[in-house]
């Protein structure tokens, strides 16, 4: 039977405090049953906290779309880093809103990503800031077997001494890494696995 679970976190970090949040998806067994997991995460962040946040899913999860949604307010700290790997035919889509509206205060997200067979991945940052503050988005994926990826990151300003940059890139493993690898002794499965662990951490 299908398996689904839709979880809300709502988390408030208080004036001058510091928080990390470990958030880790994983399916496994063999049935034929899907495996859904759909969380959202609400983060209020008061005037001068910080908060780290590792957002991973590594295999066995079928669908999902993870909603996370951030207010930053003055001299707030955000570093969110999300980490996906998708194969079969899974499905996967993160969407991000990151609102800046506080004096000085920055954040920053870094995606790693691998689809692997005919899995789909769908990645949507988008930070916002409405005040003197900075952002920055960075999107890397690989592409193996048939897997399709769409990352757009969105970054608007509406302040003046805004700063927001982003960047985004998607490829395949080269096939130079591979073959240094394999020269070592390792069969090409398990050069590709040790490609991607570097790259996923």
């Amino acid at each position: 039977e299908k398996s689904q679970h839709d979880g809300i976190h709502e988390i408030i970090v208080g004036e001058g405090a510091k928080m990390k949040y470990i958030e880790k998806h994983y399916g496994e067994g063999k049935g034929a049953g899907k495996r859904v997991l759909n969380p959202k995460t609400i983060l209020i962040m008061k005037k001068n906290s910080i908060a780290e946040m590792e957002l991973s899913q590594i295999k066995g999860v079928d669908n999902t779309v993870r909603e996370t949604n951030a207010k930053l307010y003055d001299g707030a700290s955000l570093v969110v880093t999300e980490r996906l790997y998708t194969h079969e035919s899974q499905e996967a889509v993160s969407i991000m809103r990151i609102e800046l509206n506080g004096k000085d205060s920055n954040c920053s997200v870094v995606s790693r990503s691998v689809a692997k067979d005919s899995s789909v991945q769908i990645f949507q940052p988008n930070v916002v800031a409405s005040a003197r503050a900075k952002g920055h988005v960075e999107c890397d994926s690989i592409i193996i077997g048939k897997g399709k990826i769409s990352s757009t990151p969105a970054i608007s300003a509406e302040h003046p001494d805004a700063q927001l940059t982003h960047e985004a890139a998607i490829g395949k493993i080269e096939h130079e890494q591979l073959v240094k690898l394999m020269t070592l002794g390792l069969s090409e499965q398990e050069a590709e696995d040790v490609i991607l662990r570097g790259f996923l951490q």
